[in-house]
């Protein structure tokens, strides 16, 4: 019998969440607003990444993940540094910080990576308890 999640496990839900509607907003202002292209890509990495967010708080991943709220971390900190700068660069006219977008960039392949090592132990009948 499967026990419910622990609150600390669904944080990754309310990121896709707020991931999710973040990036229909922002191709709303994309489609109304700007032309620049920074807040077209920062509404597609918002929205890509939202989904991934959800599945990576589903109860069963640990089956896949033993560790999934690590690639969660570090994909919810990316899309907030690469969507928070490209949107500043819009709305504010200046950057985030120095190099918040290649760094938001950088966690975001760095989850994937994670996903992907993580999951190596099941892929190999590892992934048994």
């Amino acid at each position: 019998m499967r026990h419910p999640p622990s609150a600390a496990s669904l944080w990754p839900a309310l990121a896709a969440g707020l991931s999710g509607a973040a990036g229909v907003a922002l191709s709303a202002v994309a489609a109304h607003v700007d032309s620049s292209g920074f807040v077209s890509a920062a509404a597609a990495i918002a929205l890509a990444h939202a989904p991934i967010l959800l599945i990576l708080c589903l109860p069963g991943i640990r089956d896949v993940l033993r560790l999934p709220a690590l690639p969660a971390f570090m994909i919810t900190l990316g899309v907030f540094l690469f969507c928070g700068d490209m949107s500043a660069r819009v709305f504010l006219d200046h950057k985030l910080f120095a190099y918040a977008a290649p760094t938001g960039g950088s966690l975001l392949i760095l989850g994937w990576l994670a996903i992907a090592v993580l999951a190596l132990p099941a892929l190999l009948g590892r992934g048994e308890r």
